[in-house]
């Protein structure tokens, strides 16, 4: 490239400086080949280094940026700082954020270009004599910042619309100090990932293979906030062992534990200023610490699960590090049940296991209706999560390599990560198999070494997730925001609110419905144990009895003395001591047939059963133990009859078979009786008062609800 002048000398060499202007004396060049390979190659040019301003079609002809469009772009971007370090800090910003993809061309061109002309202003006003853009306290100074800019009359705040909530947001100026300042101190860092005060699980992982929800937002452990260094130094030795020993302890319970622990020592910091480790810990000042976290808790929706959650995590650090040889010097001297008292811990109401936040038919026919209009990127996620029970972060961990067949039928494979199963299988339908047979193709098609190596389907090609899955967190708001958009709501008329786990409990309580076993859907849905499908079970009963409750309630119908239908309750409320007699029987011993449901095995088979002249059999009169409408299968069972009996009655006729008329018109009345009684969803019981009297007895005798 050609070069302008050298503005300044290279400043005085040191470790720092050398990383500086050795990085922006060369930069690599990627270029790719047709079937996605990756070929890269140092350039040794100095031009990024020697020049204060970058043209941008100089920049264009670069490899790695020939398809960017330059149209409608700044031409030049300027550095033009008074100080000739700040100036190559700022360069090495730029450099390393547009190298890495990390800022997109049109962003450094058509945006930041502006801000970085106003930030060389701004210093030149406000810190003439800076040397370093890290000697700014830059809490302090981006409040300072916004202020210079809002007196230059430069907007520094807008309101907008993101997936239809109204929020406000920071102008591109007034938030591109913290941009460059940011990446600044990381880049520079050059520290082993253990000895930094911000930990990134994608440098960890490269080492360690921790693992980490790759479809999560959630990459650092942020410890600068912990004041007392030899407190930081211990929460971080302890985490770290933690993490190495894998033992229940991954990343996504690491940054919990780095927050809450961090917030309690801090409290016992500003309680003792001048404690460098725990051994004196006192009662006193747990229960100062305590009087903090109630208060802090009362803007949590779950004030006592709050507390209860975060003192269970502080009680195990002290006891961890009280067991722990290398803590010896650093942990309290009273054993932790002296310093935290079970009595401190909240009672949390016990949520109810039949409490599955699962998707009701009503908010799903809703959904697939309107499915369109949902995000093009989550259209698919969703029909896979729906359709095989993934959570949402493993469907977004799917590859191209997932699809495949056995026996000649369409299965999905994939890694489960939170159970730690490695290549589950699920079977599909092929209308799921061509989705994702397209999501492959399309995968294939954009995807190369450089912008999806690990060749995910559902994958971000540029920006900061680079070669990552689209997030979970982006899957959950536009979710919301089609149900905000074409308000999809519950059956109360509420607003329904997803949220990613969901489809999973969907899945697993549809394919009991429909009749598989528990431990089939254990094995399909990769449940360590079956507690939880246990779960979707009890969820299932119960919601059959409401569904059974519900008909009953409806109206209750019985046969008298004389065989003649009449009403026995009228939407009241009926004995809930009746109801159990009813679901239980109905559950365990009730045998279909073709009159409905026969009850006869509460006290023995009835030995009509194979051909069950049931509403003639008592004495010419309906069954004892015979309910009708208890399913809509009934409606059918005497539509057909009514039919049937019709066309009975028409032959006879024709044949001159009067006996065989007569009879059968008795029959016909009887069905119609039945049902027009039955069809508006009314239930008609053998003797309803015979039930009555079977529960008095049994209570008598102490026997009702065994």
């Amino acid at each position: 490239m050609d070069k302008i002048i050298p503005s300044n000398s290279i400043p005085n060499k040191s470790e720092y400086w050398d990383l500086i202007t050795s990085t922006l004396s060369s930069y690599e060049v990627k270029e790719i080949s047709d079937d996605g390979k990756i070929t890269r190659r140092v350039v040794n040019d100095d031009y990024f280094l020697v020049n204060d301003v970058w043209n941008i079609s100089d920049i264009a002809k670069i490899p790695n940026f020939k398809d960017a469009n330059t149209k409608r772009m700044a031409h030049n971007l300027y550095f033009e700082c008074e100080s000739p370090t700040v100036n190559m800090e700022l360069k090495f910003v730029f450099f390393s954020q547009l190298f890495s993809d990390r800022w997109a061309f049109r962003s450094i061109f058509k945006g930041l270009n502006q801000s970085v002309k106003l930030l060389a202003e701004y210093l030149k006003e406000k810190h003439p004599n800076l040397t370093s853009l890290l000697d700014l306290d830059i809490e302090k100074e981006e409040k300072l910042w916004i202020f210079w800019l809002n007196s230059k009359g430069i907007k520094t705040s807008y309101t907008t619309t993101i997936r239809g909530e109204e929020i406000n947001a920071k102008t591109l100026p007034a938030k591109s100090i913290r941009m460059i300042y940011n990446p600044l101190l990381r880049l520079t860092d050059t520290r082993n990932e253990w000895d930094k005060d911000r930990w990134d699980i994608r440098e960890l992982n490269k080492k360690y293979d921790f693992g980490f929800n790759v479809s999560s937002t959630s990459y650092y452990i942020d410890f600068s906030e912990i004041e007392n260094n030899n407190f930081r130094k211990a929460l971080k030795e302890y985490i770290k062992g933690r993490l190495i020993s894998g033992k229940n302890f991954v990343w996504g319970t690491a940054t919990y534990y780095g927050l809450y622990i961090g917030t309690f020592l801090n409290s016992i910091s500003k309680q003792n200023p001048k404690w460098n480790d725990l051994k004196k810990l006192e009662r006193k000042h747990i229960e100062k610490y305590l009087e903090e976290l109630n208060e802090h808790s009362k803007k949590n929706v779950n004030p006592k699960g709050y507390v209860n959650h975060i003192l269970k995590v502080i009680r195990s650090f002290i006891k961890d590090i009280q067991t722990f040889e290398k803590f010896k010097d650093f942990a309290p001297e009273k054993v932790v049940y002296r310093l935290i008292y079970f009595e401190d811990l909240p009672t949390v109401p016990k949520k109810s296991e039949d409490d599955i936040s699962y998707i009701p038919d009503y908010v799903l026919e809703q959904l697939f209706d309107n499915l369109n209009d949902l995000h093009p990127d989550v259209q698919p996620i969703v029909w896979i999560s729906f359709k095989t029970g993934l959570r949402i972060s493993d469907t977004l961990g799917l590859k191209q390599d997932s699809l495949g067949r056995i026996n000649g039928k369409p299965n999905l494979t994939t890694d489960i990560e939170k159970t730690y199963v490695i290549g589950h299988k699920i079977p599909i339908d092929d209308h799921l198999a061509d989705i994702i047979a397209v999501l492959i193709d399309r995968s294939k098609q954009y995807s190369n070494d450089d912008n999806n190596p690990e060749r995910y389907l559902f994958v971000r090609y540029r920006g900061s997730r680079k070669g990552r899955p689209l997030s979970s967190n982006f899957c959950r708001a536009e979710l919301n925001h089609l149900a905000r958009k074409v308000n999809i709501t519950d059956e109360a008329g509420n607003l329904f609110k997803f949220n990613n786990h969901m489809f999973r409990h969907t899945y697993g309580i549809k394919l009991l419905n429909g009749g598989a076993d528990i431990l089939t859907v254990q094995e399909l849905l990769a449940h360590a144990s079956p507690e939880m499908t246990m779960r979707y079970a009890r969820l299932l009963e119960d919601t059959k009895r409401k569904e059974f409750e519900k008909v009953v309630k409806q109206g209750v119908f019985a046969f008298d003395v004389n065989g003649e239908i009449h009403q026995v309750s009228e939407k009241e409320d009926i004995p809930k001591d009746i109801l159990d007699i009813l679901w239980r029987d109905e559950k365990l011993n009730a045998f279909d047939n073709p009159y409905g449901t026969c009850r006869a095995r509460v006290n023995g088979n009835c030995p009509l059963a194979a051909e069950p002249p049931c509403l003639t059999a008592n004495d010419g009169k309906p069954c004892f133990d015979l309910a009708i409408g208890m399913t809509s299968f009934d409606v059918k069972k005497y539509e057909l009859l009514i039919e049937t009996t019709t066309m009975w009655i028409e032959a006879s006729k024709e044949y001159g078979r009067d006996d065989m008329v007569e009879a059968n018109e008795r029959n016909l009345e009887r069905y119609q009786n039945i049902y027009e009684t039955i069809k508006t969803g009314n239930v008609i019981f053998g003797r309803f008062d015979r039930m009555k009297r079977k529960l008095e007895q049994a209570k008598k005798i102490g026997v009702a609800h065994e």
